[in-house]
C-alpha cells in the first residue's frame, strides 16, 4: 500500500516539476496567472495522466505478467533521462502567452496545459503498465499541478530579480527514480 502511495506521489511530482517550472517562468517574467487558468492547467495535466494511466493498464493485461515491470522500467528511465537533459519548459511557458498583456488567459492556460501534459503520456502508460491506479493519481495529480502553478509563480515573482534558474532536470530525476522501483 505505501510503495503504491509512493509511486504515485513520485509519479505525479516528477509532472509536476515542469508546471511549477512554468509557474516559476511566469512569475520572473511578472506575468499573472488567474485561478481559472491554474485550473485548466491542471485538469489538462490529470486528464491526460489518467487516460495515459488506463491506456497503460490496459497495455499491461496484453504483456506477459513477466515483461510488465521490465517495460514500465524502461519507458520510465528513457523519459527521465530525456527530461533530466530537457530545458525546453521555460520556453513553452513564456511562449503560451501569446497576446503578452502579462496574464495567463483560458486559452492561453489551455495551450500550456496541453504543452505540459505531454509527458503524462508516456508516463502514465509506464505506470499504467504495472498497475493502474488511475483515481488516485488523477486526484493527486489536480492537487499537485495546481500547487506546482501557483507556488513557483510565487516564487518565481519573489526572486525574479536574482536567478532565472531552470528546474526541469529534477523531475527527470524522480521519473529516474520511479523507473528503479519498478525493478524491486
Amino acid at each position: 500500500m505505501f510503495s503504491s502511495f509512493l509511486e504515485i506521489l513520485l509519479l505525479v511530482t516528477a509532472l509536476s516539476v515542469d508546471a511549477f517550472a512554468a509557474g516559476f517562468a511566469y512569475g520572473v517574467s511578472k506575468i499573472k496567472v488567474p485561478f481559472l487558468s491554474v485550473l485548466i492547467v491542471s485538469g489538462v495535466s490529470s486528464l491526460t495522466l489518467a487516460v495515459s494511466l488506463f491506456l497503460g493498464g490496459v497495455a499491461g493485461s496484453l504483456i506477459p505478467q513477466g515483461l510488465t515491470r521490465q517495460f514500465s522500467f524502461v519507458l520510465l528511465f528513457v523519459l527521465g533521462v530525456v527530461k533530466l537533459f530537457d530545458r525546453s519548459r521555460h520556453d513553452e511557458a513564456e511562449a503560451a502567452n501569446k497576446n503578452q498583456d502579462d496574464l495567463v488567459s483560458p486559452g492561453e492556460a489551455l495551450t500550456l496545459g496541453a504543452a505540459l501534459s505531454l509527458d503524462s503520456v508516456a508516463a502514465g502508460i509506464g505506470a499504467g503498465v504495472a498497475a493502474s491506479r488511475i483515481p488516485a493519481a488523477l486526484t493527486a495529480s489536480a492537487l499537485v499541478g495546481a500547487l506546482a502553478v501557483v507556488s513557483g509563480t510565487h516564487l518565481g515573482r519573489l526572486i525574479s530579480a536574482h536567478c532565472r534558474s531552470n528546474l526541469c532536470w529534477v523531475s527527470g530525476l524522480l521519473l529516474i527514480l520511479l523507473a528503479l522501483m519498478k525493478l524491486f
